[in-house]
């Protein structure tokens, strides 16, 4: 909910990426500023597709955040652990919000506008208005924080309760690949606040450990920086690995157990519909408290951006009075400055770093391991289109950057920062994609997985809107980085060249019937 207008403190305004968006006043002009709730959304098979999805105007000047002192902190839990006056007092929470828009449509703390308001920052609706982008890059994990606290405030206002927190959905603990459905509501519970007809999956479904498991959560936690993890910057654009990985993985796998990214369905498989389904902020709540816990695995590395362009960003969300509020990313940085933590699960803790990203792969030379056709891609040509089948593209280390491999080699000391980049991946906003990325590895098909040595990452793109509607789809287009410096060490031999073998597969390890995506270029780089 960006805008234009300075807070009554006078902090500064959120910086105006070069992700395109649309500005929040000029938006609610163009949408009549008259279709609220009542007339935003239509119907598919159960699921809420919002046609727009235009926050209500604000009343008047935004206030700056101002954090709580002296009140209860409040405590985030398992969903699995939740005593049963917790999920009680859960199910009453989301009850009161669903009557207040049924009560009173046009209030912005309302179930549908709630739901909205990720529609809004996700390349919007299907009359193709839309906020700052903040998915695929280093605004998606600040402004999820930002928006489950608001949520959560709301939410413990509705029913009288300060210290009411949400739960998370911890997907990564060994064990809960599962759906809460204790909690969420069984198939057809309808009368559960917390209920949604789209879920896909049953009671005997798992998440792939592709995604979840011990070997895919090490990826992501062992991150060496903010960039890896959570995503860079406005100067290299690319989605983290734990929103590119387990976080669209989930999201398709609660409509669609087969984790078909190409087939989307909403409403949690498609991002303009996701936050009207409970079981969003549940597990946003997880990818909120990976954040944390990678965080404080290693205080002096893994680290949040200190560039004063991420730091000051801001956010503009209806809080629970409601006022219209401004948030910045430096008010934010650890949950313990908005008064809330998480509780460890009470099992395994899952997943420590790896010992050494290097130890994978063998040395062989890439002359051997051609099997596939190889693709030379360079700067400024056409964007290429994938098929179902894999594809590998042949790029070199530049000078530099081999120059510095071979000397940290010959000294025995660590490597450089080797940085394999995807740029300009394409897709219709109505289609998602989910690729897995390989490094000399062209033989690797649909069934290949993070377990193989030479895998370094997935290109995970969530659809933005509901296929089958009417109006405006803009196409959405992401840039991926993956750190490939250890596996490059251990697999490059004496050459330079470097095969990239690019899978489109779906979450259980088979070829899609189709694909709708495209790239621009493949190269690697050194990092500072």
């Amino acid at each position: 909910m960006n805008d234009h207008r300075r807070p009554q403190n006078d902090r500064p305004l959120p910086r105006q990426s070069g992700i395109r968006r649309r500005n929040f006043l000029a938006g609610s002009l163009a949408a009549g500023a008259v279709a609220f709730a009542r007339t935003q959304a239509w119907a598919q098979n159960g699921a809420t597709v919002p046609q727009a999805c235009v926050p209500p105007i604000p009343p008047g000047q935004p206030v700056s955040f101002t954090p709580s002192t002296g009140g209860p902190v409040r405590v985030r839990k398992s969903a699995f652990e939740l005593s049963a006056p917790e999920i009680t007092r859960l199910k009453n929470a989301y009850a009161a919000l669903r009557d207040l828009t049924k009560q009173k449509p046009d209030d912005p703390r309302g179930w549908f506008h709630q739901g909205q308001v990720h529609c809004w920052y996700c390349s919007g609706a299907l009359d193709g208005l839309w906020g700052q982008e903040i998915h695929g890059g280093w605004w998606f994990l600040p402004w999820h924080r930002a928006y489950l606290f608001f949520h959560e405030q709301i939410l413990g206002a509705l029913i009288g309760d300060p210290t009411f927190a949400l739960p998370y959905w911890d997907w990564d603990t060994p064990g809960r690949d599962r759906f809460p459905f204790d909690v969420y509501g069984q198939p057809g519970d309808t009368g559960n606040p917390l209920f949604d007809p789209t879920r896909g999956v049953g009671p005997n479904d798992r998440i792939p450990a592709r995604f979840v498991g011990t070997t895919a959560m090490k990826n992501v936690l062992n991150s060496r920086t903010f960039a890896d993890f959570g995503g860079s910057s406005d100067q290299e654009i690319g989605m983290g690995n734990l929103e590119g990985g387990p976080h669209g993985a989930v999201h398709v796998w609660t409509t669609d157990p087969t984790v078909d990214f190409n087939n989307p369905k909403p409403d949690m498989g498609v991002l303009a519909s996701a936050a009207f389904d409970p079981v969003f902020f549940a597990h946003h709540a997880n990818i909120d408290r990976i954040w944390d816990k990678w965080n404080k695995a290693d205080p002096t590395q893994h680290t949040n951006p200190t560039n004063s362009v991420w730091l000051q960003q801001g956010f503009f969300f209806y809080d629970q009075s409601p006022n219209w509020t401004y948030i910045s990313n430096d008010q934010m940085l650890a949950p313990e400055l908005l008064s809330y933590n998480y509780q460890t699960p009470q099992t395994s803790a899952g997943p420590g770093p790896i010992a050494s990203a290097a130890a994978a792969a063998p040395a062989v030379r890439l002359a051997q391991r051609l099997s596939a056709p190889v693709v030379e891609l360079h700067q400024g040509a056409a964007p290429k289109a994938l098929t179902p089948e894999p594809m590998t593209v042949q790029t070199t280390i530049p000078p530099q950057g081999r120059e510095k491999l071979t000397a940290s080699a010959t000294a025995g000391a660590a490597p450089p920062t080797v940085i394999l980049r995807i740029e300009g991946v394409e897709i219709p906003a109505d289609r998602g994609a989910l690729v897995n990325v390989f490094l000399n590895r062209p033989d690797a098909t649909a069934a290949s997985g993070p377990d193989d040595p030479g895998y370094v990452g997935t290109i995970a793109v969530v659809a933005s809107q509901a296929p089958g509607g009417v109006g405006h789809k803009h196409p959405v287009i992401r840039n991926f980085s993956f750190d490939i410096t250890g596996k490059l060490a251990a697999s490059l031999g004496s050459d330079n060249n470097v095969a990239v073998t690019l899978v489109p597969a779906t979450g259980t390890g088979k070829k899609p019937a189709a694909v709708n995506l495209s790239y621009s270029r493949v190269y690697i780089a050194t990092r500072q």
